[in-house]
């Protein structure tokens, strides 16, 4: 499979540069960029609300300026090039830092597919459909940035739906020409240092309020030999009613604990995750969800965040308006041979309003109940409740 993925890639390359044709254009590149920022405040439940390290109220934003050019050969080959910049107004990283870059690859678009090069999402995170959110806060994530402003308790483990293992890892992705409606599409992300190893690179996501990281972080930051990920979508429209089908798996091997412990060298290290989404829209409406299932083996570091997450929701959008409703459920092993399972349910309603070209006034309210199995003393924050209103930019 390695062999055939890189095979592809270099055909798409070579039929880039065989022709002596030069490209009309060279490339060139553009400006472009968002930046968002809100303000969010939270009621939590009785264990947690006069804890002096949850703060009930707070001010964050996330801003990336993007460097992107595109040229066209004459031979039909389309070449573009995306280098995402971090812009400084997001602290809630790995002891308070940002990446500088935060994805940087290189596309190749022919008539024979896509291939992508590069710091970029794998094709199951690229293709996933979930439960659709107006307020652009995400409707898949159990604890994200400014997502999950109630406090989450450090104890709870939890998943998100979104297939977010692999993170904007270097790797190899090519997504198979549509057919009807339908597509496939393969990455493969390599082990590509002396050790062997790889470092996953991706920001501590936490909460906006508390900075707690999560499973899904720890898994970014971890190690791994090589992963794969393999996606497929469908999408049409029948008598003005509008379908959309994905499903991906990912396959890790988890080299983190093979490196800390020798006897586990030559024992299975593999972390598995499937997922499926479908979205239905008609003359407005757009009704769906998605479900994730992550197999994690009990000789990786990662033991601890086997579980399942779903979600599911309902958006209205007219003219400038969108609202939504939606939900999340994550239910995570406590541990191994311990009876029962950390907990998270989650609702959420979204709105946002366009004002003007590029300018988004959105909002959210949420209520979290997170329950952890193994806490000796009560640890959930049941009936918590939270709300942000914030301002977004795309330039």
């Amino acid at each position: 499979m390695k062999k055939i993925l890189i095979g592809t890639t270099a055909l798409l390359a070579a039929g880039a540069f065989v022709s002596t044709a030069q490209a009309s254009d060279p490339i060139k590149l553009q400006l472009g960029g968002y930046m968002e920022y809100w303000v969010a405040g939270a009621s939590q439940d009785g264990d947690y609300k006069d804890r002096v390290a949850v703060n009930n109220f707070d001010v964050a934003g996330e801003s990336e300026v993007h460097f992107k050019g595109s040229t066209t050969l004459d031979n039909g080959m389309k070449i573009s090039v995306q280098v995402e910049l971090e812009a400084g107004s997001n602290n809630n990283d790995v002891g308070g830092q940002n990446d500088v870059i935060d994805e940087s690859y290189m596309t190749l678009e022919g008539k024979y597919g896509k291939a992508i090069i590069g710091s970029e999402n794998d094709v199951a995170y690229l293709m996933q459909v979930d439960a659709p959110e107006a307020s652009e806060m995400g409707g898949a994530y159990a604890s994200s940035e400014g997502d999950m402003f109630t406090y989450l308790p450090s104890g709870v483990n939890v998943l998100d739906t979104k297939l977010n293992g692999l993170s904007d890892q270097n790797k190899i992705s090519y997504f198979t020409p549509k057919f009807y409606g339908l597509q496939g599409g393969v990455s493969y992300t390599p082990s590509n240092n002396g050790s062997g190893d790889d470092t996953f690179r991706g920001a501590v996501s936490g909460t906006s309020l508390d900075g707690a990281a999560t499973s899904e972080d720890i898994l970014k930051r971890a190690g791994l030999d090589d992963a794969w990920s393999f996606g497929l979508s469908y999408a049409n429209t029948f008598s003005g009613v509008g379908v959309k089908a994905t499903a991906g798996y990912i396959v890790i091997d988890d080299a983190t604990a093979s490196r800390v412990t020798p006897a586990l060298h030559n024992q299975d290290t593999e972390i598995q995750e499937f997922a499926g989404g479908l979205a239905v829209s008609y003359q407005g409406f757009t009704v769906g969800g998605g479900a994730k299932r992550r197999i994690a083996n009990a000789n990786t570091v990662y033991a601890a965040t086997d579980g399942v997450a779903w979600n599911a929701g309902v958006m209205y959008a007219e003219g400038p308006y969108k609202v939504s409703l939606n939900y999340l459920n994550s239910s995570v092993v406590a541990a191994r041979g311990v009876a029962g399972e950390d907990e998270v349910d989650a609702w959420r309603v979204g709105a946002s309003y366009t004002m003007g070209p590029g300018v988004i006034l959105f909002g959210q309210v949420a209520y979290l109940d997170s329950s952890d199995e193994l806490a000796t003393v009560k640890t959930d924050n049941e009936g918590a409740f939270g709300g942000v209103v914030g301002l977004h930019l795309n330039f």
